[in-house]
């Protein structure tokens, strides 16, 4: 909750300073809201780990990979920073290229999927045999 707090607190400073700034100097408002986003990563940050303890525990409880776990933050990571350019990129009014890399992580999240994929497969294959 006090993580929620302090994202909130960030977004309101950023959203009163790119207020005034958008009046003065509008190129530095891109600048901003980068600077935003890396703070509310970091605090993001903070908050995944006790996320990122759980899913380790339930993994050793039921013994599955590491990899798999591996394997899942980085499918989250590609989609939440995909997510990010999209955003970004359609908040520019570049909306052919927002398509394009919103294609392209679709893409790259299959692509990461397989090993998963194919596990599947292999304990379908052995159940049916």
């Amino acid at each position: 909750m006090i993580g929620l707090i302090k994202i909130a607190s960030v977004t309101l400073v950023f959203i009163c300073c790119a207020v005034f700034i958008r009046q003065y100097r509008p190129e530095y408002t891109m600048l901003l809201r980068f600077t935003a986003i890396i703070i509310i990563v970091f605090l993001l940050l903070d908050e995944a780990k006790p996320l990122l303890d759980e899913f380790n525990e339930i993994f050793t409880q039921f013994n599955i990979s590491a990899k798999n776990l591996i394997l899942l933050l980085k499918v989250g990571f590609v989609a939440l920073l995909s997510d990010f350019l999209i955003d970004t990129l359609k908040d520019s009014g570049d909306n052919s290229l927002a398509g394009i890399v919103s294609l392209a992580s679709r893409i790259v999240i299959i692509s990461l999927s397989l090993p998963v994929l194919k596990g599947i497969i292999m304990i379908c294959k052995d159940l049916i045999k």
